[in-house]
């Protein structure tokens, strides 16, 4: 089969296996799993329809790959690149609508050069975030082709397409808005287009026992949302667009890099040669779009727009390069990008690499079997019940709950939303085990994990000192803080 292909193909298909080797394998240097996929691994075991953050999908999928791959760390960043890979092969077939087949490989190859798809997945795991990385090109892709092809196929497919990926994460209505604008100003036919209301129903459909649920339960998510964005501070509302665009600007910088070098090494002039005609107002509307409203975001509230928030709109980066800037291929040309992102990738992994192997961090390191052995041996001391539920930094928690024997219960935070998945009265006769970072925390996160907490009660935080080892055997002592709240028959 390989036979039949170009060299370039060839080596587009091995870039993909080794992108996916590397990033896949490269966790397994921890000790525990990243907080997010932790966290996302709980959800999934509560089999709800939603959780105080996100709808469920991402949940769902790391419960059901963690337990069906023997929870063994290493698959869970494995799931997380084959959602990136999966994520790639649309990039190249959208491409092909703009580029050459050749660009269309490049137009992927080049994005080794943001951060998105190796350090940050390699370090944080699986997310739904990552699960935006796929299908967001998907959404992007069959929309293309409904627009352009009209097929009953390719609508029926952007419908499931979309109410996956509103079940991933809510912030898909991020690229539908763009969608719908290029949709009124270069096809309004589409809005009398019988399967343009198919695609809709399947995405409603599909998307609707996660509203229900919403319903139900008051829009949880939206307090998490409102805890993030929300500040009186009036300088934060000027600065916070400001550091997201930084930060975006930074995240495909080396992507950028990539594609200048090699055009100087070309000796190729910079040139722009397409108008921005209807195909080229489909790149800028779907790229900006988010962008843009990311940035009002943060004008209006103020808050911690999170620079990843709009990471996962950037897959069209190597697409919009290859389309508007001048650029004559050769056979050297390709092969010259293509070490270039080979050689950022070495130094983007030896960077992370060393930083895992060298850090003594909990985020990473984490002592699961001293911290869960010595406290719970303190609580049974006290109590002499087991430890059955425990809450406060889930950086510190979830480890606990996922990894520990007993699987203690983590209380969340619902950021004030009532906890529907913990048993009050259970909750009250077993008591709880508050661990934190800093000593002031130990007072709200016992409240906010137990809100039955008489207001008199005084709060006393206990200093607890675990060695933290790093991949070379070097040590440190750690501090974090921890409180027993008392059973109450």
């Amino acid at each position: 089969m390989l036979k039949n292909i170009s060299v370039e193909k060839k080596n587009f298909l091995i870039f993909l296996l080794v992108h996916f080797l590397v990033w896949g394998l490269l966790g397994g240097i921890r000790l525990v799993l990243p907080t997010d996929t932790l966290e996302g691994i709980w959800w999934g075991s509560l089999e709800s329809f939603g959780n105080p953050k996100h709808p469920p999908l991402a949940g769902w999928i790391s419960y059901f790959v963690y337990n069906m791959f023997g929870k063994i760390d290493i698959f869970m960043y494995l799931l997380s690149q084959s959602f990136i890979i999966g994520g790639f092969i649309f990039v190249y077939k959208l491409a092909k609508f703009f580029v050459d087949e050749n660009k269309a490989m490049l137009s992927v190859i080049v994005l080794e050069g943001c951060w998105i798809y190796s350090y940050i997945t390699g370090y944080y795991g699986f997310n739904p975030d990552v699960v935006l990385l796929l299908t967001l090109p998907a959404v992007v892709y069959y929309f293309y082709r409904s627009m352009n092809i009209n097929k009953a196929y390719d609508w029926i497919m952007l419908g499931i397409w979309v109410g996956i990926s509103c079940l991933g994460k809510y912030q898909t209505l991020f690229v539908l808005i763009p969608m719908a604008i290029w949709a009124i100003i270069f096809n309004r036919k589409t809005f009398s287009n019988k399967y343009f209301y198919l695609a809709v129903m399947i995405a409603f459909v599909m998307f609707s026992p996660h509203l229900m649920w919403l319903f139900k339960h008051e829009f949880m998510p939206l307090m998490y949302y409102d805890s993030k964005l929300t500040t009186i501070d009036f300088v934060s509302h000027l600065v916070a667009p400001f550091s997201f665009l930084f930060m975006q600007m930074a995240m495909i910088a080396g992507a950028v890099l990539i594609f200048v070098i090699n055009k100087i090494i070309d000796k190729s002039s910079f040139k722009i040669n397409k108008k921005l005609d209807k195909n080229g107002w489909f790149l800028v509307i779907l790229t900006v779009t988010p962008l843009v409203i990311h940035m009002i975001m943060g004008l209006c509230s103020g808050g911690n727009i999170r620079p990843q928030w709009g990471f996962v709109f950037w897959y069209l980066t190597g697409i919009i390069l290859f389309y508007f800037i001048s650029y004559d291929l050769n056979q050297n040309s390709f092969k010259n990008i293509l070490k270039s992102s080979y050689i950022v990738m070495t130094i983007i992994l030896l960077s992370f690499g060393t930083m895992l192997v060298v850090e003594k961090s909990y985020r990473s390191r984490y002592p699961v079997s001293q911290v869960y052995g010595d406290l719970s041996k303190m609580w049974e001391q006290k109590y002499h019940s087991p430890l059955k539920y425990i809450g406060g930094l889930i950086d510190f928690t979830y480890p606990i709950t996922i990894y520990a024997p007993s699987h203690p219960i983590n209380i969340m935070d619902t950021y004030n939303a009532d906890n529907i998945w913990i048993d009050k009265q259970d909750l009250k006769k077993y008591g709880a085990l508050i661990i934190v970072k800093h000593k002031g925390e130990i007072e709200e996160a016992a409240r906010l994990s137990c809100p039955y907490l008489d207001k008199n009660i005084k709060i006393k935080a206990s200093l607890y000192r675990p060695d933290l080892v790093n991949a070379l055997g070097l040590s440190r002592k750690y501090k974090m803080y921890y409180y027993m709240v008392e059973l109450q028959k």
